[in-house]
């Protein structure tokens, strides 16, 4: 990220929390269409480029991570069920640390768009060029499109004890790692260990990532304060960054609702019909997509 964009984030990092695009009503919780008319009102000063062809790869480095991810698929997001009483428990926990927009009104996307998006973001900084306009994608920006509180001092859960994790998101039921199952968990926190695995630090199963999501789990559940913003910014470019075919591209719905809640994109000749489709999470649907391992050993995907 070049020094002027870093400065122009501390700017907009001062004045988040009053010039955010939303105003809050006394409903919690907004449908998709008022954020989306707010957003695009929002950011309607950016002028767009006269030929939307002639920004679709801004660089050689671009072209060439774009076809590297087209042999990649996607791992789509979830969307919380509101009305099932099941998750009543983890939609107040959501509810309560301001993150309740990041697993509702999960939207279909485009697959091309999400390429060139991440591809761009490979060889620029918080500034996407995407078909002749100009996206901005950067922790500010993704905190006021979906409604996440501004955090001067993000806690650095990474650190945390895993075995306190442990027990606390298990009630005690487990103390240590060398022990630990998913199925261990509370039920609450079951529900929003799925959520983290899809919406907020998606991936495979590796232990690391494993561990990495109850310490997480632990610290939001707590509300220690998490920039929500930064925690899916990293993630982007991490994963541009991997060459590994095999993966699949995280967070293909969040990009593109980051992208379409600042304007229209063009469409153009070769766009494949919007995919994927969320994964409800409910208290039937949850068990479904977490296949167990021997010994009672839970795989998440």
């Amino acid at each position: 990220m070049t020094s002027s964009s870093s400065q122009s984030n501390r700017r907009r990092n001062r004045d988040a929390r009053s010039a955010s695009p939303h105003r809050r009503d006394a409903n919690p919780v907004m449908d998709f269409q008022s954020p989306l008319e707010a957003t695009r009102l929002f950011f309607l000063s950016n002028d767009p480029v006269p030929n939307p062809w002639s920004l679709h790869h801004v660089s050689e480095a671009s072209f060439s991570k774009y076809k590297e991810l087209c042999i990649r698929g996607f791992l789509v997001k979830g969307n919380l069920v509101l009305d099932d009483p099941a998750v009543a428990e983890a939609r107040r926990i959501v509810q309560n640390v301001g993150w309740i927009y990041t697993c509702l009104d999960v939207q279909p996307f485009c697959p091309r768009v999400v390429r060139e998006c991440i591809s761009t973001l490979y060889s620029a900084d918080d500034r996407v060029y995407l078909r002749g306009c100009r996206f901005d994608f950067d922790p500010v920006v993704i905190n006021q499109l979906f409604m996440t509180p501004f955090v001067e001092h993000s806690h650095v859960w990474e650190g945390d004890d895993l075995s306190e994790a442990i027990i606390f998101l298990t009630d005690g039921r487990c103390r240590r790692w060398e022990t630990f199952s998913l199925t261990y968990l509370l039920p609450q926190f079951h529900y929003l260990y799925k959520l983290c695995s899809l919406n907020w630090l998606p991936g495979f199963y590796e232990e690391s990532m494993i561990k990495n999501r109850l310490r997480f789990l632990c610290a939001l559940v707590r509300q220690k304060p998490i920039d929500f913003g930064r925690l899916v910014y990293d993630q982007v470019p991490e994963m541009a960054r991997s060459s590994d075919a095999d993966k699949k591209i995280i967070l293909p719905n969040f990009i593109y609702q980051t992208l379409i809640l600042q304007k229209n994109i063009t469409a153009l000749p070769g766009d494949e019909p919007l995919i994927g489709h969320p994964l409800w999470i409910s208290g039937d649907e949850v068990d479904s997509h977490i296949p167990r391992g021997r010994r009672g050993r839970t795989h998440v995907r």
